[in-house]
């Protein structure tokens, strides 16, 4: 799609290019300023793939120009020419509620409301689902290279404790620290194993439990 055409000032006015690419006359260069800044960010946000689809779109920004336009008038207390709106305030009000309604229902017709962008992010969930079981997975790799490394670590310190053991006298044994094969079992209850069960108590503690809150 082109370009938008940069807003012009025709006298105390301006004139903004609706999408579709007739142009509209605002009443000032505020309502210039926030009608562009509004086309702008559907056209970024949203993918149209029909011309009827601009058309609409023009139908939701004048809905919504109209409603700023009165929201301006009812908060000042004044409209834009400097006059006093309190004996058309409540008029202005049921006009922003009529124009909220068909804005509420032309948006949904477009998809354009929270609903229907919700239901659009949830399209892209298996994608999303997948690139993140596909994270977990490696980071869970990483957890058990890690637990590997250290259970051949302790198997191989058991291996030599017992091997030095085997090959000891008693004095030698002494020298050592393991006087007995009760003491070498008692090296595996209080070392060995609570080692090696920290490596998942750490991956409970700082990931796993994330991804469970998720399910």
């Amino acid at each position: 799609m082109s370009a938008v055409p940069p807003i012009t000032t025709t006298g105390s006015g301006a004139t903004v290019s609706q999408v579709a690419g007739t142009d509209l006359e605002v009443m000032n260069q505020a309502e210039a300023d926030w009608f562009e800044s509004a086309r702008d960010t559907y056209l970024s946000n949203t993918q149209f793939t029909e011309h009827t689809d601009y058309a609409d779109l023009d139908r939701v920004l004048v809905l919504e120009l109209m409603i700023y336009r009165w929201t301006q008038w009812i908060v000042s207390g004044k409209d834009y020419g400097g006059l006093i709106i309190d004996d058309d305030a409540e008029k202005l009000r049921r006009s922003i509620k009529e124009y909220s309604a068909e804005l509420t229902r032309l948006k949904s017709s477009m998809g354009l409301d929270k609903a229907s962008r919700d239901a659009t992010r949830n399209l892209d969930s298996p994608a999303k689902y997948l690139a993140e079981l596909k994270q977990r997975a490696k980071m869970f790799g990483v957890h058990r290279e890690t637990q590997v490394i250290k259970a051949l670590s302790l198997f191989n310190e058991l291996a030599a404790i017992i091997g030095a053991y085997d090959r000891s006298d008693q004095e030698e044994r002494e020298k050592l620290g393991f006087e007995s094969e009760a003491e070498i079992l008692d090296w595996i209850r209080t070392k060995a194993i609570p080692e090696f069960e920290e490596i998942d108590e750490k991956f409970r503690l700082n990931n796993q439990r994330y991804w469970v809150r998720e399910l």
